[in-house]
């Protein structure tokens, strides 16, 4: 009974989300659209994670995770205006009085390439 109680008071989701490439400049994370650019190739991994959390009703923490998401988003890869091989993982917990909201971001620098 204490279980079922518990599981009750207790909610988790977690979604993913890959990208090929991200317009860093024009990213839209509900309508998700791949631009078409020159060749690149993958260099170096970036991962940037965030959590935000909330009592009550104070604060929305998925509304403040999505703005920093997309500030993640346009610093990463500060040499470029694209993101290669991207992939988002959204986590939300919550309980009768906590929340929380987490998403970590791990995509791929482009190449400089020597001419």
């Amino acid at each position: 009974m204490k279980l079922l109680i518990l599981l009750t008071l207790v909610s988790c989701t977690q979604k993913y989300q890959t990208y090929h490439v991200i317009d860093k400049f024009n990213f839209d994370q509900d309508n998700p659209q791949t631009p078409i650019t020159k060749k690149q190739y993958p260099g170096r991994k970036t991962t940037i994670d965030h959590c935000a959390g909330q009592f009550f009703f104070m604060s929305n923490a998925k509304k403040q995770t999505d703005r920093y998401l997309k500030t993640a988003v346009r610093t990463m890869c500060p040499n470029s205006n694209t993101i290669l091989n991207s992939r988002l993982t959204e986590t939300w917990w919550t309980t009768i009085i906590y929340s929380r909201s987490c998403f970590e971001l791990e995509g791929y620098c482009p190449k400089k390439l020597a001419h």
